[in-house]
């Protein structure tokens, strides 16, 4: 949590969900969030029990924001998950190459 002063001197508690792992998840999960989005707004629409535009973030909102802070909170550990697969596809390309060449001769 990140402390934040407000022009007024009182102290705001914001969570800091940013960083490119906080969007990029969040770009993933966006396909799930529309979705979820239109069916609860459309449902909202046409039963009249409120606008199709509060629906939608209604139940939208709270996955682009849930998947922000799981791209922050995780952030380092997928960095690693990255660097250490890709690291190993080198690798695994590097011996199988290298195999290759030693059983040609």
């Amino acid at each position: 949590m990140v402390r934040l002063r407000q022009a007024v001197g009182k102290e705001s508690a914001v969570e800091q969900t940013n960083g490119f792992w906080a969007g990029a998840i969040a770009v993933a999960a966006a396909p799930v969030a529309i979705a979820a989005g239109i069916a609860k707004g459309s449902y909202d629409a046409a039963s009249g029990s409120g606008s199709f535009d509060a629906g939608f973030h209604e139940a939208a909102d709270p996955v682009i924001a849930t998947a922000r802070k799981f791209g922050t909170e995780h952030q380092e550990t997928i960095t690693r998950g990255v660097i250490g697969g890709a690291a190993t596809a080198v690798g695994a390309r590097i011996v199988g190459e290298s195999i290759k060449v030693i059983f040609r001769r």
